[in-house]
């Protein structure tokens, strides 16, 4: 096995462990969506406390969204990741082969031809942006959850 197959199977599997924990990201999420949507049932909330436990439901969106998205690419990284370790593997042609099916199935335009496809690196950083992006539309989630219990109890 070439160190630059140990090398991709490695920044594969730290990226899929990673995007792992949109899961549990994703659990929190809908508990507060649970707890807005019972608050909003009940009788005499209040104007601020009800329109604060509607725009939560904003960010909840936007989390589901990029919970979807993780639990996509960690199992595609996950699978790069056991497939590499293999005698023979060849990460590069892997990743121009995951492009083009890409391009297929979504009927997207494919770069150039012959263009070099985007580095693994680069994907991992790229998909653990979106593991942030969904830790912060479960902060803002949160927060408005959260003011809108303290504007009931004020």
């Amino acid at each position: 096995m070439a160190p630059d197959s140990r090398q991709a199977a490695a920044t594969a599997a730290l990226a899929a462990a990673s995007l792992g924990h949109a899961r549990s990201l994703d659990r929190l999420s809908q508990g507060l969506l649970l707890v807005a949507l019972a608050a909003l049932l009940v009788p005499g909330l209040g104007a601020t406390a009800g329109g604060l436990l509607l725009a939560s439901l904003i960010p909840a969106g936007a989390q589901a969204y990029h919970a979807f998205r993780c639990e996509l690419d960690a199992r595609i990284f996950d699978h790069w990741a056991r497939h590499w370790p293999t005698a023979g593997s060849q990460p590069d042609a892997d990743l121009s082969a995951f492009d083009q099916a890409l391009a297929a199935c979504f009927e997207m335009h494919p770069d150039a031809a012959g263009a070099p496809t985007r580095p693994l690196e680069d994907r991992a950083r790229g998909a653990l942006r979106l593991l942030r992006r969904q830790a912060l539309a479960l902060a803002c989630q949160g927060a408005l959850v959260l003011a809108a219990l303290v504007t009931r109890i004020v």
